[in-house]
């Protein structure tokens, strides 16, 4: 029985796509993870995040806590891998019983595994790694109306993720076209409720700083149809040029029966298409959408799977080879930036690395002028480390600002921003900047600039 009708779904009619094609694409895929998460230094949010596995708590100013505690249990780039492969086995389940087909399940799993968006929640530690799987898993359980299971899984996403609560709205809108709200659907709500509280009385005693954050950051600033543009180009690049139009066709005119997946679908797709005209937004927002897109499209004609599978995987492959052996030239490679040279700020621990004669320099702070910075500092140098200069709000604003005793000395670093006057203020001498270059297989990704802050007063 099934929540959408009441009644049995018949199986899906077979697609002409062997088991042998879906089971090396999930070998492909299983390959491209592991090489991206071995080759890759920590991303500057996974950093970030890991700053956070440091001062365990049941909220932080961006998102909930649910990516700390995986990060302090497992690691960080173990907790990615594990949500990753974790929730490609729930699509296969997901499409098994909505198909009534193992083979739809494996297509729907092998095209999952490929999609760039999905890659990237399986590689890198972000909040969007537990998002995926504990969405894919509510999803599950509320199409076999396994209510306890759902609300244990929909907490769970929740406690990864904000936009989790889009879901709901998801089944809210087949309740209301199926006109049936199944009375164990109160249970599921009740479970996911109670296992979100504590974020929100976390919230509740720092002045809701992290609603009010999410909601600032996700629909105010300035929009429009250019970051309407930018985010239909972040769509077809992450979500895939040929999956993001079949979603489309999915979420308008796939089965009746099959009205939640694509509500599931649609819904996250408009509402952040409509962020994206309030405010500049990021391309992986919408990532929850494609899951029920995979699992539709498993179940649609096999010349339109194979296109949306390889056009996805011909994305993953362009852009990992980049990462790992590039050969294209870019004058702002930002995605080569973003994922090496970091190990170099190890220096930043050895203060005589950097200026001869002071070797007995006590630094008691590195200070940078944003958080994604400050965190890479923290994870490679292994130092205290706290923004300054008009930086991002962050969680570092709610953390209590780091001690520094008078004589003590402390580090600023960034790409190119001198200290900032208030922090010069604070100390009676300013030395350098030195440049601390990075370089990634004789490109150069970073220059790092330090300044030496003597004598706090």
């Amino acid at each position: 029985m099934r929540f959408v009708q009441g009644v049995a779904i018949p199986a899906a009619q077979p697609a002409t796509v062997s088991l042998r094609t879906c089971l090396a694409l999930l070998a492909v895929s299983v390959g491209v993870r592991l090489v991206l998460a071995l080759g890759t230094d920590t991303y500057f949010d996974e950093a970030y995040y890991w700053q956070w596995a440091q001062h365990l708590a049941w909220g932080y100013y961006d998102h909930p806590p649910l990516i700390a505690w995986l990060i302090a249990a497992l690691g960080i780039r173990p907790a990615a891998l594990l949500c990753g492969f974790g929730t490609v086995a729930a699509v296969w389940g997901l499409a098994r019983d909505v198909h009534g087909s193992r083979e739809a399940a494996w297509r729907a799993a092998a095209l999952w595994s490929v999609v760039p968006v999905a890659i990237m929640g399986g590689v890198w530690a972000t909040p969007d790694a537990p998002l995926l799987l504990f969405w894919t898993l509510a999803l599950w359980a509320v199409w076999r109306e396994r209510w306890v299971l759902a609300g244990l899984a929909a907490g769970l996403a929740l406690l990864s993720k904000y936009p989790a609560v889009l879901l709901a709205v998801a089944f809210l809108a087949t309740a209301a076209r199926m006109r049936r709200l199944p009375a164990g659907a109160w249970v599921t709500a009740l479970l996911g409720a109670v296992l979100f509280l504590p974020v929100v009385l976390w919230n509740a005693q720092r002045e809701w700083v992290g609603f009010a954050f999410q909601l600032r950051h996700g629909l105010g600033g300035a929009g429009g149809l250019a970051s309407f543009a930018e985010f239909l180009g972040g769509q077809l690049a992450l979500g895939g040029p040929v999956l993001l139009p079949l979603a489309l066709v999915y979420a308008a005119r796939g089965p009746r029966e099959q009205f939640l997946l694509r509500a599931a679908t649609v819904v996250p797709l408009l509402f952040f298409g409509y962020a994206a005209l309030r405010t500049r937004g990021e391309a992986n927002w919408p990532a929850a959408a494609y899951v029920a897109a995979c699992v539709g499209v498993a179940g649609m004609r096999p010349a339109w799977f194979r296109a949306a599978t390889f056009s996805g995987l011909a994305v993953v492959l362009a852009v990992g080879s980049h990462l790992l052996f590039p050969v294209l030239r870019f004058e702002r490679d930002v995605p080569l930036a973003r994922t090496h040279g970091w190990a170099e700020l190890s220096a930043l621990a050895e203060p005589g690395r950097l200026f001869p004669g002071a070797e007995a320099l006590d630094v008691a702070v590195v200070y940078a002028p944003s958080y994604q910075l400050a965190s890479q500092a923290a994870r490679y140098a292994g130092v205290v480390t706290d923004t300054a200069g008009g930086a991002r709000k962050s969680q570092y604003d709610v953390w209590p600002e780091p001690r520094l005793a008078p004589g003590q000395d402390a580090l600023w670093y960034s790409e190119g921003k001198e200290p900032p006057e208030e922090l010069v203020a604070r100390f009676a001498a300013v030395e350098g900047p030195v440049e601390l270059p990075a370089d990634f297989r004789g490109r150069r990704v970073h220059t790092f600039r330090v300044w030496r802050l003597l004598d706090a007063r």
